[in-house]
């Protein structure tokens, strides 16, 4: 694994349709080791990220510590209809800090893949992005003091693509974090290029491993640095790629739905892929973003398919692009306006301010040469 460029051709070669097992997020969870660090060296293994991204995850400071952890939320439980209590600040804008905490999952294996033997646990090294104390507009600062005085804030799970990291992702995902979002990224065990290899072989345990890493976010114990950072009444499924997928599948899917999970923002694919029934008529909001050039997902297959089997509320939005640049490459026309929608999206569906969902529809409308969007 080199360059981002050859990352795409070895996606191309092996995407697939993806049968999820039924119950595959039907966990009981025991004991959950945090500790500091990422397991090897994955998260620089992606090649440069683009200029204006410089966010790395760190290692996390302090001692291991050991914390129970709580089940995960039932698949197909209803969404709870407990509202937030108030409406967040929307104009705020927050210096990011940046960490990285491993979570173990004893109660599942990593499959064998190519000369990985499997393990009896899932180690998920969980990358965040988080607002942070000082001036907004800098640079990432590893482990920086977060800003309590405005939070606790929205929770948006982020889940990645193929054969990367989350520091792939890093312009985006502090973007979030800027505008008052704690984003956890896991690295998926496989299907980030460690442990033998990029693979598909257990993909059906990266739903799980979602909702686990949610869990484990909420649960953060007293000396934990991030600890209360989150609200457990606002948290966002996110994901690009095979990642909108596993994102699709916390809000939807009957496997794998996650109670926790209010909205969700999917992003480059074709939903189709997940091939396992999802739920209609739930009230959940989802934002799909899809490329008209898509390399890897014919577009016509993609948005026919959402035209028939998402139901209101939904946004679905049509970029002409490829599958990679919207969600990497600051600058780039697609990425600004992903970064502004994105944005828009999440304050509307968890920060308490509906009036934000019209400028979804808005801001794409207005730069019709970027993109299209439907209802």
């Amino acid at each position: 694994m080199t360059t981002p460029r050859a990352q795409r051709r070895r996606v191309v070669q092996r995407r697939r349709r993806i049968v999820v097992a039924a119950g595959a997020t039907a966990l009981v969870l025991a004991v959950v080791v945090v500790a500091g660090g990422l397991a090897g060296s994955g998260g620089d293994d992606d090649g440069p990220v683009s200029a204006g991204g410089s966010a790395r995850s760190t290692t996390a400071s302090g001692p291991s510590t050991t914390a129970g952890a709580a089940p995960t939320s039932a698949p197909a439980a209803e969404p709870s209809t407990d509202a937030p209590a108030k409406a967040l600040d929307t104009t705020r804008r927050y210096a990011v800090g940046t960490r990285t905490l491993t979570f173990v999952d004893p109660s599942r294996g990593t499959s064998p893949n190519g000369s990985f033997a499997g393990a009896a646990t899932r180690t998920l090294p969980t990358e965040f992005w988080y607002p942070a104390q000082g001036a907004d507009g800098g640079d990432p600062v590893a482990d920086a003091p977060p800003d309590t005085g405005h939070g606790p804030y929205p929770l948006v799970l982020f889940a990645h693509g193929y054969d990367v990291t989350p520091d792939f992702y890093a312009p985006l995902l502090q973007r979030w974090a800027a505008a008052g979002y704690v984003v956890a990224a896991p690295v998926f065990p496989i299907l980030s290029g460690s442990d033998g290899g990029a693979s598909h072989v257990d993909y059906e345990q990266t739903f799980g491993d979602a909702s686990f890493v949610i869990t484990q976010v909420l649960g953060l114990g007293k000396g934990e640095l991030l600890a209360g950072l989150v609200d457990p009444q606002r948290i966002a499924a996110a994901g690009h790629s095979d990642g909108e997928v596993v994102s699709f599948g916390v809000g939807f899917l009957e496997c794998c739905r996650d109670a926790r999970v209010r909205s969700v923002i999917a992003m480059a694919g074709d939903l189709s892929n997940a091939n396992n029934p999802s739920v209609r008529d739930t009230g959940t909001p989802i934002l799909h973003i899809m490329e008209t050039n898509d390399e890897y997902d014919p577009y016509e297959h993609s948005i026919e398919w959402d035209r028939d089997n998402l139901t209101a509320p939904r946004w679905m939005v049509s970029l002409n692009s490829s599958h990679v640049p919207p969600y990497t490459q600051p600058g780039d026309p697609a990425f600004e306006l992903t970064s502004s929608i994105t944005t828009a999206f999440l304050d509307g569906t968890l920060k308490g301010h509906p009036e934000r969902l019209d400028d979804v529809t808005s801001e794409v409308v207005a730069q019709p040469a970027v993109g299209a969007i439907e209802r």
